[in-house]
């Protein structure tokens, strides 16, 4: 899977937290580095649609949206393709790392009957 942005921008009043980002990640494990308030959060939170842009271009899976008029209909099966682990995250303690990694998508399950037999490849693609 490949995701990429096209001029991202995310405002609060006139203070610009993410300023028409351009990225492209491809299968992998990545991290962002930065100072505080350098506008981390927001981006992984416009990513997966907890703020809302103020403009510019997501492409997920070979489907392009408009950030600025996303409908909630998309947002919904983009997230049955995504996850986010917050930051701070409280994990369950009775729940194995994979079980905790998983519940998402476990929840999902009734709607994708196939997720079980997917399991552990999904660890793997995490990993």
């Amino acid at each position: 899977m490949k995701l990429k942005t096209d001029q991202l921008t995310k405002q609060y009043g006139s203070k610009t937290a993410v300023d028409h980002l351009n990225i492209t990640l491809s299968n992998g494990v990545y991290g962002l580095l930065g100072a505080n308030g350098a506008g981390k959060t927001t981006l992984l939170r416009c990513i997966n649609f907890l703020e809302k842009a103020d403009s510019g271009r997501l492409v997920f899976d070979g489907e392009s949206f408009d950030l600025g008029r996303i409908t909630r209909r998309e947002i919904a099966r983009l997230r049955k393709k995504t996850a986010f682990v917050f930051q701070n995250y409280n994990l369950f303690r009775n729940k194995t790392a994979l079980q905790n990694v998983t519940l998402a998508r476990e929840l999902l399950a009734q709607e994708q009957p196939h997720f079980k037999e997917n399991k552990k490849k999904i660890l793997e693609e995490i990993q």
